[in-house]
Order: structure tokens, then C-alpha cells, then sequence
């Protein structure tokens, strides 16, 4: 005997998975970076060490995170809006949504190692810019139905799925 709510429990729990590697994403820069700020002895924010590589470094991998991670996504969307069923549509979304945010939270790791080796908050700034992006990222009923381009029955049964 099978659940007729099956396919509405399957999409809300790809849609309830995602908020949650979502958050343990963001959670971890956030973490890690509080660890690392009360563990810095001396700090400092300093824009004039040109000699330090991260000086560089940091903010040219963030930058390039977030557009390659954008890139990406938008590539991956493309490729989403010809899978037949909603389910597979929320499947490919997850990983084009975790592909993207790994782009960004890899810069913003490094940034955090990188005020732990120098002191630098110049590079913890730039870190809190990329978790403020990537909270900003999340996935939302809207933003899911907006970047899917859901067609009206397949927008009233994720609708149907998230109450």
C-alpha cells in the first residue's frame, strides 16, 4: 500500500534538507570565525601590507567565488528547467545551490585563516561579507519557484508540498 502524500513528503523534504545544509554552511563560517577571532591574539586592520600575499589573495578568490559561483548556478538552471518532474527539478536545484554556496564559502574559510596567520581583520571583514551573501542566498518558496520558472501546475504542487 502506498502514501498517496508521497511526492508532497518528498519535496518538502528536499526543500527542508536544503534549508539545513544551508544554515550548517553558513553556521560553520560563522563558527569557525568566532573561534578564530577570540583565539587572535594581536589584531589589527591594516591596508597597507602590500608585501602579504592574502593581501591579494583573499579578496581576489572571494570576488571570483562569488561570480563563479553565480556562473555556475545560472549554468546549472539551465540545464534544470528540462527535467520532467518537479522532484528531479528540486534534486538538480540542491546540488546547483550547494555547488554555488561551496564557491563561496571556501574564500571565506581561507579569509578566516588568513586574519588567523596575520591578524588582519581585513580578511575576517571580508569573510562576514561572504556569510552576509551567502544567509542573503538561502533558499525560499519564492526564490525556489522564481529560479526554477515553474510552470503553473508544477508551482501549485510545490505550493501544495510546503503547507
Amino acid at each position: 500500500m502506498s502514501n498517496i502524500n508521497q511526492p508532497s513528503n518528498d519535496i518538502k523534504g528536499i526543500i527542508r534538507t536544503m534549508t539545513i545544509i544551508h544554515y550548517a554552511f553558513c553556521a560553520s563560517i560563522l563558527i569557525f570565525g568566532l573561534i578564530i577571532f577570540y583565539s587572535v591574539e594581536r589584531v589589527s586592520i591594516n591596508f597597507a601590507d602590500t608585501e602579504d600575499l592574502f593581501f591579494y589573495l583573499v579578496p581576489f578568490l572571494a570576488i571570483m567565488g562569488a561570480v563563479v559561483g553565480r556562473f555556475l548556478f545560472q549554468n546549472n538552471l539551465k540545464n534544470i528547467h528540462e527535467k520532467p518532474t518537479l522532484k528531479e527539478k528540486l534534486g538538480s536545484y540542491q546540488s546547483a545551490i550547494l555547488i554555488r554556496t561551496a564557491m563561496i564559502e571556501g574564500p571565506g574559510f581561507l579569509g578566516i585563516v588568513a586574519f588567523m596567520i596575520t591578524g588582519n581583520q581585513l580578511f575576517l571583514i571580508i569573510s562576514a561579507v561572504l556569510l552576509v551573501y551567502l544567509f542573503l542566498l538561502r533558499p525560499t518558496t519564492s526564490t525556489i519557484i522564481e529560479d526554477l520558472n515553474l510552470k503553473t501546475e508544477e508551482e501549485r504542487e510545490f505550493r501544495k508540498a510546503m503547507t
